[in-house]
Parts: structure tokens; C-alpha cells; sequence
């Protein structure tokens, strides 16, 4: 979408793979002042990966529209929404016959005033582009570990997540990333390990250069290009590109800040009062 107050194009999309099911969430919030983008991979090997991922998406739908924008400490909102929904996925869990525990990865990212802010639980990533590059990027909560199924065969790497929502009484240590503002052409991405596992880096990159193709367009060429990967994983990303440049949204915020001013109007006026007594001119 383009916001006419943001000025920023925004798009989500997801697919199953070759799986059974599709156990990832991705969900885009919009009001005039804020921008919330969320992501969830329910874990596979778990019961109910599904219910978990929905669960984060539902606590942030809920408690950002219920909250006053912009939002006061965006930070404190994100660890809010992922501590909200750990517990809420261990109650589900707890209530089934017998109890299960349903377990999920979290990526979350608010932009207000130009700035990004953003928070991941697992291996969900965030990646913020600029000028072909990645500037930012979120580091799994893994470990890696390699394995072989006979004595001859080479050793392969296997990652395990050492953080997820659910699973254990105690919520995770959620990391949060450094604010940043951003650039006119600066893009965020939210994916899923099915997409920034089976995508090379570069390819990333590169479904984000400026260009004429839509936001859609592009998260779609990238989910077809990871859904060639044999037994792909679930597939899924939310982006936006910001369209303001910081020299426009610092003259803009500046403008309205004097315009709202009363007591700045109010001297205006005094001051105009004392040159009309005086004879001046407001234009000399």
C-alpha cells in the first residue's frame, strides 16, 4: 500500500512448499502514525505449530490497535507482544487432552517517525537494505551442530533453536535490534527460514533494487524461486520499502510542529502587534 502520511510501500506473502500444511503467519498493520509488521514459523516436530503462530499475530493485531499512536516506547511494545503471546500459546497448550506444547519463532517491526524498530525470537529474520546491500540483519537464535547417519558419511550441518515462544514456563530472551532511521529506497524484510534458507543472500538483495516491479510482484518471485527447492519448507515474508527522504520527513515534522504550536502562535501575534505599533513592516 502507499500511505499517503508514510509514504511507504508495504506487501505480504505466503506459500506451503512441499509440506502438509502451511504453519507460517505474517500480518501488516497500518495507521497514521505507525506500521506493524509481524511474523511467526510455527515449529515443525511440535503438535499445533499453526496455533502458536497465530496466537503471536492475534496478541499484536490486538494490542496494536487497541494502543495509542504513535506508540510511546515501540520496544516495549514488542517485547509486550511476544511475552503476551508465550504465555497465551503455554495455556493453549495446557488446556489440550493430553497437554501439547505448541512452539513458534517471532519477528517483529514497528516504524513511526521515519525510525525502524524491531525484535526477533529463533530464526526468523529481519533484513534491512540499502543501496544494494544489507546494512542490518538479525542473528538465529541456533546452534549448529553436524551429524552423519553412518560412519562414512560426511558430516552435515544441522541447526537447532536455542529461543522460541512456547515450549518453556520461563518467556524467551527476546533480542531487539539498534533503532534506525530510515532512507528514501530502504526496504525491510521479514521472512521465514524457508525463504532465507533456500534463497541465496544475493537473490534478496536483489528482488529489492529500485525498480518498476511492485511489492507484491517481488515477494512473489522470491517465494516461486524458494518453492523450486525440493522439499521446500513453508515459505513466507512481509516487506516494506520506505519512500520519504530523511531531508523531507525532518522539513515536514519541523512545519508541523510550528503550525501546531500555540504558544509559538502566540508570540507571532505579540510580536506582530508590537510592529504595527512601531510603524514596521512584517516584510522589511
Amino acid at each position: 500500500m502507499d500511505d499517503t502520511r508514510l509514504r511507504f510501500e508495504a506487501a505480504k506473502a505466503t506459500a506451503t512448499g512441499d509440506r502438509p500444511e502451511n504453519q507460517d503467519r505474517c500480518l501488516f498493520l497500518s495507521s497514521a502514525d505507525s506500521t506493524l509488521l509481524c511474523l511467526a514459523d510455527g515449529l515443525g516436530g511440535h503438535p499445533r505449530g499453526e496455533v502458536a503462530a497465530q496466537l503471536l499475530l492475534d496478541v499484536s493485531e490486538a494490542a496494536f490497535r487497541s494502543a495509542a499512536k504513535p506508540l510511546a516506547d515501540p520496544e516495549n511494545f514488542m517485547l509486550y507482544c511476544i511475552g503476551k503471546a508465550h504465555n497465551a500459546i503455554l495455556r493453549f497448550g495446557q488446556r489440550q487432552t493430553p497437554p501439547i506444547a505448541p512452539r513458534t519463532t517471532a519477528v517483529i517491526a514497528v516504524v513511526q517517525n521515519g525510525v525502524a524498530h524491531w525484535a526477533h525470537v529463533g530464526d526468523s529474520r529481519l533484513y534491512l537494505f540499502r543501496d544494494g546491500a544489507v546494512i542490518a540483519q538479525t542473528r538465529d537464535h541456533s546452534q549448529v551442530r553436524f551429524v552423519r547417519q553412518s560412519a562414512t558419511e560426511i558430516p552435515r550441518p544441522q541447526a537447532s533453536l536455542t529461543r522460541c515462544l512456547g515450549g518453556l514456563p520461563q518467556p524467551p530472551t527476546v533480542t531487539c535490534g539498534a533503532p534506525t532511521r530510515l532512507q528514501h529506497g530502504d526496504a525491510l524484510l521479514l521472512c521465514s527460514d524457508g525463504l532465507w534458507g533456500q534463497v541465496p543472500k544475493q537473490a534478496l538483495i536483489n528482488a529489492f533494487d529500485p525498480c518498476d516491479a511492485a511489492m507484491n510482484e517481488r515477494l512473489r518471485a522470491l517465494l516461486d524461486l524458494a518453492a523450486t527447492v525440493p522439499h521446500s519448507d513453508n515459505i513466507s515474508a512481509v516487506a516494506l520499502r520506505w519512500l520519504v527522504d530523511d531531508a523531507d520527513a525532518v522539513a515536514t515534522s519541523e512545519i508541523a510542529e510550528l503550525v501546531d504550536d500555540p504558544a509559538l502562535d502566540r508570540a507571532i501575534e505579540q510580536l506582530e502587534g508590537v510592529l504595527k505599533k512601531s510603524g514596521k513592516n512584517s516584510q522589511d
